[in-house]
């Protein structure tokens, strides 16, 4: 029966039902929800029935949202519904990360040299013979520490059920960090990643998440995957991993540098200003 009625209600809007040409479908909390909004959303269906389960999941999606709302209102207290700070000063960091990818998008900025690639492998080359070596997919973050957006990147970093979501929200977040990875399909030697980052890790170990801090930085750090390798030494494989990391440094500097340059620029031109810190 219900069905039918929701059914009657999408025809009554396709066919331009003049008696009521935006029937009301759903009431919650003092809201009202209207058929035309529905069907806003409603995209297409081979089939009415698809197009009749879609609005039945959407009134009880919006029914459940209005229901938390209220229910979020009446539990928290007004100090504890203030958002205006966080939700300024998300925006401001969205602002600015947006920016930085903007002015970031010409890649030939970041193009490694064959010398420096050279140069960069043969600083990081193992001497020893041809053995199974360790290897591992992974994705890290450098920040200052303290970091006012470690526990939000944290949170994201470590995400497990959306990684793909996670991973775009985390490059916005990520763009005035010192320096990030976030590259899934290259592996590393992991002998190689130790002269790089400040953890060690074996084939053996079952961690996958770790967070460290070290000379004033912390460092997020995700294994994806692991596996052991006999491979020589400088292949072909490891110059392109090589050049991903070396390219992902020099946008880093980058950032860094063009950051640096226009806080000194606004401070040249008296748009910004220090003064003495006095106790």
């Amino acid at each position: 029966m219900r069905k039918f009625f929701v059914l009657f209600l999408v025809l009554g809007f396709i066919l331009g039902c003049q008696q009521t040409n935006n029937p009301l479908v759903a009431e919650a909390f003092h809201h009202k929800l209207y058929l035309s909004e529905v069907m806003k959303q409603l995209p297409y269906f081979a089939s009415k029935e698809d197009s009749v389960l879609f609005i039945e999941q959407y009134v009880e999606t919006w029914i459940l949202h209005q229901t938390m709302f209220a229910q979020a209102k009446q539990g928290l207290t007004q100090k504890e519904q203030k958002f205006s700070s966080q939700m300024a000063q998300y925006k401001e960091q969205l602002l600015i990360n947006t920016y930085l990818q903007k002015v970031s998008r010409d890649t030939s900025l970041f193009t490694v040299s064959k010398t420096e690639l050279v140069d960069f492998v043969n600083e990081t080359k193992s001497d020893n013979a041809l053995e199974y070596k360790d290897m591992v997919k992974l994705n890290y973050i450098k920040l200052s520490n303290p970091s006012k957006n470690y526990w939000q990147i944290k949170e994201l970093f470590f995400e497990e059920k959306d990684r793909i979501k996670s991973i775009k929200q985390l490059e916005l977040f990520c763009a005035d960090t010192i320096e990030y990875y976030l590259d899934g399909e290259h592996w590393f030697y992991v002998d190689f990643i130790e002269k790089e980052l400040p953890f060690t890790f074996s084939y053996t170990d079952t961690k996958n998440k770790y967070d460290i801090v070290q000379d004033g930085y912390r460092y997020l750090i995700l294994i994806l995957d692991k596996k052991q390798q006999l491979q020589p030494q400088n292949t072909l494989g490891d110059k392109k991993t090589a050049q991903a990391l070396l390219q992902q440094q020099k946008k880093a500097m980058f950032f860094a540098n063009y950051q640096d340059s226009l806080v000194q620029k606004a401070l040249h031109e008296k748009k910004a200003v220090k003064y003495p810190i006095i106790f």
